[in-house]
């Protein structure tokens, strides 16, 4: 199976099963017929901009945002917003936390919308350290993520 025909059935997959972990992913591709490790699915989970989405039950699960490139400053997909649990700034500095398994799509917007103003980018899988090139910059990058969290 061809890399895209791979994410096109992921993407499938997605939309058609309530999915709370990779593991169970890799499974439902196997019934696909598709074997592939949980390291290649990280990797195309990252590409496609899967992020981890609540229920109305209270569970996470893996979902599409509604818009999956580029994504104007003051206008993030409303799953972004909804993944951002807490935000704080002091000086230079943001720490933002956000729900698991959605720091790295947040930190690929950030670069993609704010590289000028970011010194330096640390993440794990529930939030994100942001050093930004000075205290104007900082409060910008505060002030358009406090935005995307309004919006939710």
């Amino acid at each position: 199976m061809k890399k895209r025909e791979r994410l096109d059935l992921i993407k499938k997959i997605v939309n058609e099963n309530d999915i709370e972990t990779q593991n169970e992913l890799v499974q439902l591709l196997e019934a696909e017929g598709l074997l592939a490790t949980q390291a290649t699915i990280s990797r195309d989970i990252n590409e496609i901009g899967i992020i981890k989405i609540p229920t109305a039950g209270g569970r996470y699960i893996y979902g599409l945002p509604k818009e999956k490139r580029h994504i104007p400053q003051s206008s993030p997909s409303q799953p972004v917003g909804k993944s951002i649990k807490k935000l704080g700034l002091l000086e230079k500095c943001l720490h933002i936390d956000v729900v698991p398994g959605t720091s790295r799509l947040l930190k690929r917007l950030l670069f993609e919308n704010y590289a000028d103003l970011i010194f330096s980018l640390i993440s794990d899988d529930d939030s994100l350290f942001l050093m930004a090139q000075t205290e104007a910059a900082a409060q910008k990058i505060h002030q358009e993520v406090s935005a995307w969290m309004r919006e939710r």
